[in-house]
């Protein structure tokens, strides 16, 4: 059995037992859902698949072949026409990418006009860094640079910089704008998620708290955004396909 179906094996496991996290991602696929483009939705990286549960018109699609999958995907060449998908929404799964900016030009590619690029993925902030590094397995590299060519893009697919989204889309917007600002732009890039995702132990930790208290802890969540530039763990994202480029094609 491969990593990725043993770590398929134990999320799936852990997506069943913990309605407290459930709670939690039917929130940011609600928010996903809302701001979908028309048209067919691949999702990269999907895992056990929990967003087409919400969303079942979606195309699931992994790096591996797992069960109830749809596709298998390399989000670095995506086997899709040019202008055919109307949306690719993403998970936790930038940052497991060798190469964003490769990925990002393929679905500038695919995407129709208008299509989107919506992602949930890992933020650093004073708490949530903390929390990380002491919890968490997977690293942020701060000093890399992904405009810069990427030596390659065959590695393991659970190696991780949990700060691509942050570089690529907060710290070095002006390089994004200038290298893919004909293609595509920035529509929302949103600092969420602040006390509930840490207390609920994710997919490999313990929840720290019982299920009784979730109501009482989404009214601290909201009162908690007022600080999001300190508490925030997640970003949500969307990224859309220029129009006008299509139209000069």
């Amino acid at each position: 059995m491969s990593s990725m179906v043993t770590i398929w094996d134990r999320h799936k496991s852990v997506w069943k037992k913990k309605k407290f996290l459930r709670e939690i991602y039917s929130g940011w696929y609600t928010k996903i859902v809302r701001d979908l483009a028309p048209g067919k939705t691949l999702e990269v990286g999907s895992g056990t698949g929990n967003f087409k549960e919400y969303y079942k018109e979606a195309i699931t699609s992994d790096v591996e072949k797992l069960p109830g999958i749809d596709l298998r995907v390399d989000a670095h060449k995506l086997p899709f026409r040019k202008n055919s998908i109307g949306n690719i929404v993403m998970v936790d799964t930038l940052h497991h990418l060798a190469d964003p900016i490769l990925f990002l030009e393929e679905a500038s590619r695919v995407l129709k006009s208008g299509g989107r690029i919506i992602m949930v993925e890992p933020f650093p902030t004073v708490l949530s860094l903390l929390v990380y590094r002491k919890f968490h397995k997977e690293p942020f590299i701060f000093g890399a640079d992904y405009f810069k060519p990427q030596k390659k893009t065959n590695k393991l697919a659970w190696d991780s910089n949990q700060a691509i989204p942050y570089l690529v889309f907060f710290k070095y917007r002006d390089k994004f704008e200038k290298k893919m600002g004909k293609y595509l732009k920035i529509v929302k890039a949103e600092k969420i998620s602040y006390l509930m995702y840490p207390l609920s132990g994710g997919f490999e930790g313990p929840q720290l708290i019982p299920d009784f208290l979730a109501p009482g802890l989404k009214v601290l969540e909201r009162v908690a955004g007022i600080f999001r530039n300190f508490l925030a763990f997640r970003c949500y994202l969307v990224i859309e396909r220029n129009p006008a480029l299509h139209k000069r094609s």
